[in-house]
């Protein structure tokens, strides 16, 4: 079975969150051309502080593809997504902030990328619902292998917005959020080897949400299997598409 990463940092309600909103929902698509050159040295001194500020950055993807293989691609990826990982710290810190503002990239549905219970999704709205909230704003990222993603069918917004909304209530449980008063949006980022999404959840009560390792694995594994559930179902269904069509040609 593929193995999803599961991240679930949280931006106290002290600010920050809608800043978040609008980069995860406008975070513009850009190629990443192959460069096998060594990082530079500016990478490996930011690098070595990421490690030291947020040392479970360890446990994703990227850092295992820079430890391996340390080119300025992989390194790009890896300072990129540690640093979405840790918006609440960094927020404020003119040094992350600098690198962040110049590494766009994200798939849009429309004129953002952000998607969420509704079909139609106001960015504005959402960010000003976010700018009014007062409590925890949980900032979930999960992400597959490129291999994976490609192999499960979600290397692509629509699928990751059916997954969400599959299970918007079995993430509500976990977070210990009754399901009426879950609130979500998400935006799909096409990154590099390890297509994603960032994620951001809370409750209607500001005094409601609570989030455990325990709860954290429980949405690993629900999220895991229904995505391989959803492959089945998919080739399955092209199946019995071809099927149909060649019923039809053998009778016509």
């Amino acid at each position: 079975m593929a193995r999803l990463i599961l991240k679930s940092p949280y931006i106290k309600s002290t600010g920050g969150a809608s800043g978040y909103l609008r980069y995860i929902a406008t975070r513009e698509r850009v190629e990443l051309i192959p460069d096998d050159r060594p990082p530079t040295r500016k990478q490996e001194q930011l690098i070595v502080k990421l490690v030291k500020d947020f040392p479970d950055s360890k446990t994703l993807y990227e850092y295992e593809d820079y430890l391996t293989k340390p080119t300025k691609v992989n390194a790009s990826a890896f300072i990129t997504l540690a640093l979405e990982s840790n918006w609440d710290a960094i927020h404020e810190s003119d040094q992350y902030m600098k690198y962040i503002a110049t590494r766009p990239r994200a798939e849009r549905i429309g004129t953002h990328g952000l998607f969420g219970d509704d079909d139609a999704v106001s960015l504005e709205k959402a960010m000003a619902e976010v700018e009014r909230y007062t409590g925890n704003v949980w900032t979930h990222i999960i992400s597959l292998k490129r291999e994976d993603a490609a192999r499960l069918g979600f290397d692509n917004a629509a699928a990751w917005r059916n997954l969400i909304r599959a299970h918007r209530n079995d993430i509500a449980a976990a977070m210990k959020i009754p399901p009426g008063d879950f609130r979500w949006y998400a935006a799909f980022h096409d990154e590099g080897e390890h297509p994603h999404i960032h994620m951001m959840a809370w409750s209607a009560d500001p005094k409601q949400g609570y989030l455990t390792e325990k709860g954290i694995e429980q949405m690993r594994s629900r999220l895991s299997v229904s995505a391989h559930i959803f492959r089945k179902k998919r080739t399955f269904s092209v199946n019995a598409r071809c099927l149909h069509k060649i019923i039809q040609k053998k009778a016509g």
